[in-house]
């Protein structure tokens, strides 16, 4: 498996993949709003025997890197993905990465095995939805 920057022809599978993580107020699988990640180099696809099988956008703001996105359809695919993303930051100096999630995604015990320490629950936050912070300091 390699990770590589996403490209525009990575888009429809990106689309399908993602929709994943789409719910009924909002669509992350929506071209227009996968787009401009792609263009400005933020997400990155992991690739198995040519098919897209994880996808991660990372934003970085000054020593912070939030997880935009990230969704595998394949087991251990999230933990490379977030081992690609730590060794990323540990380059570019960034202190801390972090996300949200949804409740309904569940992810509690995938973030803590990822050695984020942090988890706010954060009742009605997004879209009238209850969602987690996750947060881990990169030493």
């Amino acid at each position: 498996m390699e990770i590589v920057k996403a490209k525009k022809a990575h888009t429809e599978k990106l689309s399908v993949l993602l929709k994943g993580l789409d719910t009924e107020e909002y669509s992350f699988s929506e071209v227009e709003k996968i787009m401009p990640l792609i263009e400005s180099g933020n997400y990155f696809v992991a690739i198995d025997d040519n098919e897209i099988v994880g996808t991660i956008a990372l934003v970085i703001v000054e020593e912070s890197c939030e997880i935009d996105a990230l969704i595998t359809s394949k087991k251990g695919v999230g933990k490379a993905l977030i081992e690609f993303a730590i060794d990323m930051c540990e380059k570019k100096g960034v202190k801390k990465i972090w996300c949200w999630s949804l409740k309904r995604y569940n992810a509690i015990g995938f973030y803590d095995k990822m050695g984020f320490k942090e988890q706010f629950l954060l009742e009605k936050q997004w879209c009238g939805e209850d969602c987690y912070i996750f947060g881990r300091v990169i030493e």
